[in-house]
C-alpha cells in the first residue's frame, strides 16, 4: 500500500511552497518590510504569536498524509491553516528583545506562501488514502 499520487504531489507542493516561504518577507512592522524573513521568524516565531503554531501541526499533518492517515491529517492541516491565517487579522506583533509590541502595516509574499503551503497540506490530506501497490 501507498499513498495516492494527488497527495504525494499535494505534498511536494505543499513542502516546496514552505521552503520557498521561508527565504522571503513575511510582514512590514512600522512600514519596514525587510527585517523578517520566514527562517527567522519559524526560528524566533513561538516569542511572538500563537499563529507560528501551525510550523509543528503543518509538519505533523504532512506526516500523517504520508502514512494516508486521512481524518488526523485533515485536523491537523486545517488547524493549521486556521492558526496561520489568522494573523492576517493581528494589527501588531513583538518584534525585538524588550517585547515591545509595533504595528503590523503589510503581509508579503512570504506570508503568502505559507498560506499556501498549509493549503495544499488540506489538500493532501483531503485526498490522502491508500492505494495498493500494482505489480
Amino acid at each position: 500500500m501507498t499513498t495516492s499520487r494527488t497527495t504525494r504531489v499535494a505534498l511536494v507542493l505543499s513542502v516546496i511552497l514552505f521552503a520557498e516561504s521561508l527565504m522571503h518577507d513575511a510582514f512590514c512592522v512600522s512600514g519596514i518590510c525587510s527585517d523578517w524573513t520566514g527562517w527567522s521568524i519559524l526560528l524566533y516565531g513561538a516569542l511572538g504569536h500563537a499563529s507560528w503554531f501551525a510550523n509543528p501541526l503543518l509538519l505533523a499533518s504532512w506526516i500523517a498524509a504520508l502514512l494516508a492517515r486521512r481524518i488526523p491529517a485533515l485536523i491537523l492541516s486545517l488547524a493549521a491553516l486556521g492558526l496561520a491565517a489568522s494573523f492576517m487579522f493581528e494589527t501588531s506583533v513583538i518584534t525585538n528583545e524588550a517585547g515591545m509590541a509595533n504595528p503590523v502595516t503589510g503581509l508579503r509574499e512570504g506570508y503568502w506562501l505559507w498560506l499556501a503551503s498549509t493549503g495544499f497540506a488540506v489538500l493532501a490530506a483531503f485526498f490522502a488514502r491508500k492505494v495498493a501497490v500494482k505489480l
